[in-house]
């Protein structure tokens, strides 16, 4: 007997569905140096604003591209006068992906990726001329591609059964009731 006319229940089908493959999240912390027109003395503020950022598929990771403004507000010349610094950063991070169950195709993939918590400043100070500030930027990634996944299959009940050999649609009795039903839709004259 051939595996293909088994005449077993419960095996197993290989499909092929648009599905997302894989998926993860991480937190990335990224350091940058702003340089200062004027000796800043104390820092008044700061904010980071204009976040934009594209997403691609790799193997085991996702390639996060974006860049955004960070603002910092500080005093200089004794503290009598203020100013506001703005730099555009950018920035490309990996995010890793585990894989989901099924086989992964790797045809047609694309990425959906949200922000978990927006760029955010965590940590910044002076050194000399420089501000430093170190961002804390959080994402989440779903790979969806097409992907081979298992599928149980079931006989349906009638399949195998020695009593009929053929699927029968209408009953002979049935039938002949379906006839006596055409006489109420005949047109009147």
């Amino acid at each position: 007997m051939s595996m293909w006319n088994r005449q077993e229940t419960g095996g197993l089908r290989d499909i092929i569905a648009r599905t997302t493959c894989a998926k993860g999240q991480k937190r990335f912390k990224q350091t940058f140096a702003l340089q200062a027109t004027h000796v800043p003395e104390g820092i008044l503020g700061y904010r980071v604003m204009n976040h934009s950022f594209v997403a691609s598929p790799e193997r085991h990771s996702v390639e996060i591209t974006g860049q955004y403004d960070l603002h910092v507000w500080y005093a200089y010349d004794g503290s009598r006068e203020t100013v506001v610094e703005r730099k555009t950063v950018c920035y490309s991070e990996h995010l890793p992906v585990i894989d989901l169950e099924g086989i992964r195709l790797g045809l047609n993939e694309c990425v959906q990726a949200t922000i978990v918590k927006e760029p955010r400043i965590v940590n910044i100070h002076l050194r000399h001329v420089t501000v430093e500030a170190t961002v804390s930027v959080e994402f989440y990634a779903e790979v969806v591609g097409d992907a081979k996944l298992w599928v149980r299959v079931y006989e349906p009940p009638h399949v195998g059964s020695e009593e009929k050999k053929d699927l029968e649609f209408f009953d002979e009795e049935e039938f002949e009731d379906f006839e006596d039903d055409d006489e109420l839709f005949e047109d009147e004259d």
